[in-house]
Formats: structure tokens, sequence, C-alpha cells
């Protein structure tokens, strides 16, 4: 069973999102502010129905808290999987959420991640970790159910025997901590699968008894053979910290694992603080250990975003092929409707551009006008994935450094390699120049064949953005026009189908020089 669509109205950020998943796994890159997390929380609410007690018995307010500010209507999550079946919200109330039950479903954020290496671990178990893995909630149990015993009326045991039963309920909780625990996999991740030099164990303090009432255990995550004096959080730096958030997760996680029709894994922006090298572990972890899992990650970094294309490209599926045919790539971006900022999804190989051309066909050059305004932005979204670029300030620098350039200007696909292979040749040259050699005209000979080989490695890696000056030129024209979102907003404003026609040879033109430097 698989997600097949998601609409979502007027939760959080979104008044009206629906969008498909055409394969097993989803990618979604969108910058901070475009609604990915509303997207986490909108799911998070559907799946997370059955066993977030506080959603179910109305005590968490889905309504008051995730509904779009500016259109009161009905709340909805409505989710259609690829079995015809649905589990659908409308407000607080869920349909068919039994069909969540002995399902496998993990939902991880960067938040989440943070609390599990800063927080008391008892307490997090408590608040957060029982509703991700339910069977943890029997630690709990123990301490819950001895506490009912004991404030029965007709209890009679002295101060001492609830002294020696509490100790004995301690040892009783250790035990069976490590039983619900798995240290020794989540070392294992740490070591082997994240390659770090260390490993953790936890640090259980017994429970006491104050003024009649359980003060519960406390549980401290530790560095083994490592006196970090009580202060574990500041032992360790940010990255690190996240690394044992992760692996304690996806231990659990694989513990926690049932043989179920569903398995899914939505992720947001769990990543933040680690470098490339981490994350590339991290990608590589997921991959080869939740393979028959449907996944859904969302995320703001675009070099994040690249880092997993060029991986899934690299890997095959079991047909063979590249593991990105199993992915459907998804880019989510804002543009101006009605005067508001609405999100949009859009497939990483859809075009607008077909859409206006028919729009055109049928004379309705507004709404072909909309579509070429879209087409426009996409294109701008795409730029900064290439150059990755996380800032829209940066990227207007590039282009009008593009605009600035002369017609000679080149740009390189694989700066690096360049630079390498330079650095070989000039390498070179140097020994040759070194070299007490009386032969005058050999050396020569050498050097010249050196200096060819630099010009061909800089005509190999050269790609031609000359005629880049001139588009960007007529793209100023156009912007007040067609590319301009307030153009759209009245209808009054007429829009020529000449320019719509420019305007579509523009974009291609754009769209060409992108191919080009992808």
């Amino acid at each position: 069973m698989k997600i097949k669509e998601i609409d979502i109205k007027n939760f959080k950020f979104h008044h009206s999102l629906q969008f498909d998943i055409k394969t097993q796994n989803c990618l979604i890159y969108g910058e901070n502010g475009t609604g990915k997390s509303s997207i986490y929380e909108a799911l998070y609410s559907n799946f997370y129905y059955y066993k977030n007690t506080n959603i179910a018995n109305d005590i968490f307010d889905i309504v008051g808290t995730f509904q779009h500010r500016d259109y009161p209507e009905n709340t909805e999550v409505n989710i259609l999987f690829n079995n015809q079946k649905e589990i659908n919200r409308e407000n607080n109330e869920v349909t068919d959420s039994e069909l969540l039950e002995n399902q496998t479903i993990y939902f991880a954020n960067e938040r989440l991640l943070r609390e599990i290496t800063e927080e008391d671990f008892y307490t997090l178990i408590q608040n957060s970790l029982k509703e991700h893995f339910p069977l943890l909630n029997n630690l709990h149990r123990i301490y819950l159910d001895w506490m009912r015993e004991l404030n029965k009326p007709n209890n009679k045991k002295t101060s001492s025997e609830t002294i020696e039963e509490r100790i004995e309920l301690d040892k009783q909780f250790k035990t069976q901590f490590f039983e619900y625990i798995p240290l020794t996999e989540i070392n294992s991740i740490i070591k082997n699968d994240f390659r770090e030099n260390f490993e953790i164990e936890f640090n259980i303090e017994e429970s006491k008894i104050e003024d009649k009432k359980l003060i519960y255990p406390t549980i401290q995550i530790k560095v083994k053979d490592i006196d970090d004096r009580g202060d574990f959080q500041n032992h360790f730096n940010e990255a690190k910290l996240k690394l044992i958030g992760i692996a304690i997760y996806f231990a659990l996680a694989k513990k926690y694992e049932i043989d179920s029709d569903l398995k899914l894994l939505v992720l947001d922006d769990f990543l933040t603080s680690l470098d490339m090298a981490n994350r590339k572990l991290i990608i590589q972890y997921i991959l080869k250990n939740f393979g028959e899992y449907q996944k859904i990650i969302l995320t703001h970094n675009i070099q994040f975003y690249n880092l997993i294309v060029k991986i899934l490209k690299s890997r095959k599926n079991d047909d063979n092929k590249e593991e990105l045919e199993d992915w459907d790539i998804k880019n989510i971006f804002l543009f101006q409707e009605d005067k508001k900022e609405i999100a949009l999804i859009k497939d990483k190989d859809k075009s607008y551009l077909s859409i206006a051309k028919k729009q055109l066909l049928d004379g309705e050059y507004h709404l072909s006008g909309n579509a070429l305004r879209k087409e426009f932005e996409t294109i701008v979204f795409e730029f900064k994935q290439i150059l990755e670029l996380g800032k829209k300030e940066q990227l207007n620098y590039v282009l009008e450094m593009l605009k600035a350039t002369s017609s000679e200007n080149l740009f390189y696909k694989k700066p690096f390699n360049v630079l390498k292979r330079l650095n070989e040749r000039y390498a070179n040259i140097d020994t040759i120049l070194n070299e007490e050699d009386e032969n005058l005209n050999r050396e020569r000979g050498k050097i010249q064949y050196e200096l060819k080989e630099i010009k061909e490695i800089l005509k190999l890696e050269e790609c031609d953005l000359s005629n880049l000056k001139s588009i960007l030129e007529k793209t100023e024209f156009y912007k007040n026009i067609i590319f301009n979102s307030a153009s759209h907003s009245n209808e009054e404003i007429e829009i020529y189908r000449k320019e719509c026609l420019s305007s579509i040879v523009l974009l291609e033109e754009l769209n060409q020089i992108l191919n080009n430097l992808k």
C-alpha cells in the first residue's frame, strides 16, 4: 500500500494544495517559507491519529492549531492510496483510521531528533517516543500500575515496604529498558554506518518518593568511556548530537517495524547542522535499510537535495536501472494569485510551456500568460538548483554578472575537474623547466605540447553562454507584462497574442541554456 494522492485544504500554510506521487518515493525541495513543514504536519495529523491519544480524544485541537489564518473554512487532509482506500480528515475527524492500525509508519523532523539528545530520555519516552514507538509506553506503565496500587484507599504498606518495592521496581525497569532500547544496534549505526569512533550508553538514575509522590527515573545519554562531568550536550558539537539522535531513532524504527501492507517513512529537514559527508552516509543508510518503505523527504537545503539526486543516479534498483526512477522529484515554490502567496508543487520534468501553447491556441491569452509566468519562475528556480544557491539575492547577483559579461564569457560546468587537470599540466611544465637538460629544442617541444593540452582542457569543459546576455535583456522587457504576477490579477489588462508568442520563444531559449548547464 502506497500513498498515491495528497489533497490539503486550509491547513496551516496551504489554502489548497494537491499533488500525486507517481512512483514509490517522493523528494520535495523548496525554500524556507514555501510550506514544506505544513505538508509534514498535515500528513502527521492523519497518520498519527490512531497513535496520538490527544488527537484521537480531541484534547489536541487540529482546527484551532492548524487552520489557515485567511480561510476559516473546513480544514481537510485527504490521502488516497494506490489500492483506492482513503484516509480523510475534516477538521478534527478522520475517517477509516483503522486502516492505519498494525502498519509501520515513522515520522521524524529536526525538532524530534534534536530533543532526543536534549531532553531527559525518560521524559522523552513519555512525551514523544511512545507516539512513534507505542510499545515503549510499557516502560512507563511499570510505574503507573504500581502507583495505582499504592494509592488505593485500602493500602496498608509501611514506608519501608514501599521503598523496598520501589527499589525492586527500578531494577525491573532497568532490565526492561535495555530490552526495549536497542543499544547495541544504536552503537553499530554510529560506528559502522556513520563511521564515528565513539559509542554511547544510558545512565539511569533511580526513582524517588517525595511528599508521597513518585519522582520517575532520569535517563541521561553519555559517551562511553568519557567523563563528560554531567554535561553531555556541551561535550559534543551539534553535528555529533544530531548523529546520535538519528542513530537512536533509526535503531528503534528497525526494532519495531512489522510485516505490514504500509511501510512509510516521512522526513522533514532532518539533517540540519550536518556536513555533506555525514549527510551522504545517512542517506546511504536510509536507502539500504528502508528500501521497501515508501519514503517522503522534504528539504530546504539545495546541496542536500542535489546530493540525494546524485546518489540515486549512482545506485541501481531491482530492474538494474537508476534508482532515481523509483523517486518522484518535485519542487515547491510560491507565486502570487489574487494578491496572496500560494504554494505550487511542480514535477521536476513538468513544463508549463505546453500548457501555455494550448491555451494560446484556444484564445485564452490571460491563462496562457499565467502559465508562462509559472514557467519563468520554475526556470529561475532551476538556475538556483544548478548553481546551488540558497538565496534569491545571490541568484540575482549571478544573473547580473552574466548580463554584464562580454560575448566571450565562458561558464565551466565542472570547474573542479578543470582546475585539477590544469594543476597536473602546470606541474609537468614546472618539472620540465627545472630539468638540467641542454637540449632546449626538445624541452621547448614538451612545453608546447603541455600548453596545447591545457588549451584542449579549456575547450572540452567550456559551456558558451554568450547568448544569455541578449536573452536576459529580453526578459527585462517581458517581466513587467507576462512574467509579472500583477499583470494576471486584472482582467482589464490586455495581453496580446504576439507578446505570448515572443515570451514562449524566450522561455524556450532559457530552457536550452539550462539544459546545456545540466
